[in-house]
């Protein structure tokens, strides 16, 4: 891609997400200086390469999955908020109750964006012991923890209660990892080895009600997946401390930012959900200052 043609595409994204409606090759031109000729020569070569498409009977384009892709990814690294904001917002953060709870709040109000907060501890504590008790259509798991701390969890899975008495036995602790599971109780495992690592974990949720506003939740199925990444449980590997990653159209029609940090025992992600028409430059700017914030990196 030449420089000119990354600049009419920036462009071109750039006034999708502000108007919502398929771009003119007249308006990139007068944008750009160019001439229209020389306009839709580049267009048309940008979808060749995949980056824009032309709905039908449109006079304009719109951005692929590659063109916001490649043009959410120019602006990595974001460029934090300004220190006065972001001095201000640590002071709110101070003074709050639950921090956390405030901080995806903050990010809501700052982005107009659903916002997630994952933690994680950098260590899993020890289980000292797994009790399995058969319930009525499931299995109820009781982790004993280091530090006195008690997990339960119900399992979707019925085993007869000699089963389970084998497994108790091959789950005698202390240990950090479950054990290699016998053979036959590979699945109860794996449902053990999730239930453990859900139930260390923590996630803050705020501000579904805002993918509301935008045009894309007529579409019902727009709205079941966002629901579907607001109400997940997330992937087990979080965003590296001090990275911050946009994911475009990974689920269809959706975006992810994403940034990732440490504090203290913890190891975490804020993360802001929208459409693949997303105003980026804003998200990718609170999603790490936010995350600086947070973890006290903000200075300087």
């Amino acid at each position: 891609m030449t420089g000119r043609q990354r600049a009419i595409l920036h462009l071109l994204v750039e006034e999708y997400i502000r108007t919502q409606a398929p771009v003119p090759s007249a308006r990139l031109a007068e944008g750009l200086g160019l001439s229209p000729a020389l306009c839709r020569y580049e267009l048309i070569a940008l979808e060749e390469m995949g980056y824009l498409q032309k709905p039908h009977a449109s006079a304009g384009r719109v951005p692929t999955r590659q063109g916001f892709r490649q043009y959410s990814l120019s602006l990595l690294p974001p460029k934090p908020l300004p220190e006065a904001t972001r001095e201000r917002l640590q002071r709110a953060l101070e003074g709050a109750r639950e921090p956390e709870a405030f901080l995806v709040k903050m990010a809501v109000g700052l982005s107009g964006y659903p916002a997630l907060l994952r933690l994680r501890p950098r260590r899993s504590p020890r289980v000292l012991q797994v009790h399995l008790s058969p319930l009525e259509g499931g299995t109820l798991a009781v982790f004993v923890l280091e530090g006195g701390r008690v997990k339960e969890a119900r399992l979707p899975l019925t085993l007869p209660a000699e089963r389970l008495r084998q497994a108790e036995e091959a789950l005698s602790g202390p240990f950090l990892a479950l054990p290699e599971a016998p053979r036959g109780l590979e699945e109860l495992f794996a449902h053990l080895s999730r239930a453990l690592s859900a139930g260390l974990s923590l996630t803050y949720r705020e501000g579904l009600s805002e993918a509301l506003k935008e045009p894309e939740a007529k579409d019902r199925g727009f709205l079941e997946r966002l629901v579907g990444l607001y109400e997940g449980e997330g992937e087990e590997v979080l965003t590296p401390p001090g990275r911050v990653d946009v994911r475009v159209g990974e689920v269809e029609g959706l975006s992810q930012v994403q940034a990732g940090f440490a504090k203290g025992e913890w190891l975490g992600e804020l993360v802001l959900l929208g459409p693949m028409r997303m105003r980026y430059l804003e998200a990718l700017s609170v999603a790490l200052s936010l995350s600086q914030v947070y973890t006290g990196q903000h200075a300087g």
